[in-house]
């Protein structure tokens, strides 16, 4: 024989015993599964229906992502509905916010909707100062097939939509040396660094600047990664007072006034109690590092 037909048998060999020896394995691991399900008392479905029972634990697991993709409605699942989402990456990923003409709502259902203009309003008559545009990324989508999505990055400039000088929001117009321009009619609510990581705040820092808009701290106090966007920051201060504590817990004066004169700090929002969740945040011991105690004070 040939040492090629030698390689040959001698592969397909290695092959067939492979094969029988994960073969094995499986079955070994089946019985086993099987015995520990006969044997324990926990739950009666593991006893009843060993093995085939367990399926219950994986469905239970990939649930939420069936129900996204195959069974919810676009107008289903909250905070965000399939539709509300993919407006949401449209506009921020594409930069593209132009509906399909037609409605997908259901007006027989009770509820307030925003009425269509009979003679809608071109976009250059709309009140709104887009002088200084946004200079970021876009991605253009140049095949859409049915296992996968073709796209590059191109760099585009995107209109800001704020205020004009006559609509602009002042906080402290008569009250305050350095009163809080708003523009952006809109703004990132209260997030605090420990509850989100310090690449998230960054990046937030960042894009709020870009888009002219402030960023809101959070309760955890106001933290560099707030600051290294150059965005304006609104701190809040909650009832544990992060930030703004004497070694006692006590409420500090010097930490405060030291926090207002940043340049960057516009103004203070004062919590007196929490809305997002009922027994108040709650941050898992492991993310309470050093840097994060330092900056809330504890």
């Amino acid at each position: 024989m040939s040492t090629f037909s030698n390689i040959m048998i001698i592969g397909v060999s290695v092959l067939f015993i492979v094969t029988l020896l994960l073969i094995l394995i499986v079955l070994v691991s089946v019985l086993v599964i099987r015995k520990r399900d006969l044997s324990q008392t926990q739950h009666s479905i593991r006893r009843n229906f060993p093995i085939l029972s367990r399926i219950r634990y994986l469905s239970e697991h990939i649930g939420p992502e069936l129900r996204q993709y195959f069974f919810e409605g676009d107008h289903e699942a909250k905070p965000f509905s399939r539709l509300d989402f993919h407006y949401i990456v449209k506009s921020g990923k594409y930069a593209k916010n132009i509906i399909a003409f037609g409605s997908k709502r259901d007006f027989d259902k009770p509820g307030f909707y925003i009425r269509n203009a009979f003679f809608a309003k071109q976009l250059t008559d709309l009140q709104a100062d887009n002088e200084n545009l946004i200079i970021t990324h876009k991605y253009v989508e140049d095949k859409d097939t049915l296992f996968s999505r073709h796209e590059h990055r191109e760099q585009a400039q995107i209109k800001p939509w704020h205020y004009t000088d006559a609509d602009k929001i002042i906080i402290g117009k008569d009250s305050c040396r350095y009163p809080f321009t708003i523009k952006s009619p809109v703004a990132m609510s209260g997030m605090s660094y420990g509850a989100l990581g310090d690449h998230a705040i960054s990046a937030l820092s960042y894009g709020l600047k870009d888009a002219g808009a402030y960023m809101n701290t959070g309760e955890g106090g106001l933290s560099p990664h707030h600051l290294k966007g150059g965005a304006d920051i609104m701190v809040q201060i909650g009832p544990a007072k992060f930030g703004f504590r004497n070694p006692d817990g006590s409420f500090s004066y010097d930490l405060l006034r030291e926090k207002a004169s940043n340049p960057q700090v516009k103004a203070f929002e004062i919590k007196l109690g929490q809305g997002a969740k009922i027994r108040g945040g709650h941050i898992e011991g492991s993310k309470v590092t050093p840097e994060i105690a330092e900056i809330r004070g504890v």
